[in-house]
């Protein structure tokens, strides 16, 4: 090696800026509209669908048929984020492995520049990659919500019984309807500072 070479670290030496693209939130979600969007996973589309009828039953909301992106393991296409972008916010399901946990999180940061709150759903294995994806993306404090993995090799109804908890459901409640500022001390390091 030669005095001229250069080795460079590839890890972060702190997570991303203090700046942050989360858009604000409605302080209720009476009267919002909600999309749905599922990466393809297997599982991704019942774990939505219940959250959804959860989030129906505690607030007067519109909640949309899922959407699908082609693969889990890409990014979303333009015209399913512009179709998105008629919601007043985004569920998005789910990150349970590497690519598709970093994708997730590239969808919602995405959403969440084009002004559309949104709420990453998690398997806890998964979540401190998630977290530091979203923060090395300049988007600290964007709601990664976990649940118990595994999720694609489970029944149905296993998800909507087990793996979508009121819990979940009241987080995501207080996902979308919180100021950014409030997210970022809740979220920020929240899966990442133990590391």
């Amino acid at each position: 090696m030669s005095e001229s070479d250069e080795i460079l670290d590839p890890t972060p030496s702190q997570s991303g800026t203090d700046e942050s693209v989360l858009t604000d939130r409605p302080a209720t979600l009476d009267g919002a509209s909600i999309g749905l969007l599922s990466n393809a996973k297997k599982n991704s589309d019942h774990f939505l669908q219940s959250v959804g009828t959860h989030l129906q039953s505690v607030a007067d909301i519109d909640v949309s048929d899922v959407v699908y992106k082609p693969t889990a393991t890409s990014a979303a296409p333009d015209d399913i984020y512009e179709e998105l972008g008629q919601y007043d916010a985004v569920l998005t399901a789910y990150g349970d492995c590497g690519s598709c946990s970093s994708w997730t999180i590239h969808d919602a940061i995405q959403l969440e520049e084009s002004g559309i709150p949104t709420v990453v759903f998690c398997s806890e294995e998964f979540t401190t990659l998630c977290q530091f994806e979203s923060e090395n993306q300049s988007c600290p404090g964007l709601p990664i919500v976990e649940f118990e993995h595994p999720i694609a090799d489970v029944a149905p109804e296993v998800v909507r019984e087990e793996r979508v908890t009121d819990a979940i459901c009241d987080e995501v409640v207080e996902a979308l309807t919180s100021d950014p500022e409030t997210l970022r001390d809740r979220y920020g390091g929240r899966y990442t500072d133990e590391v």
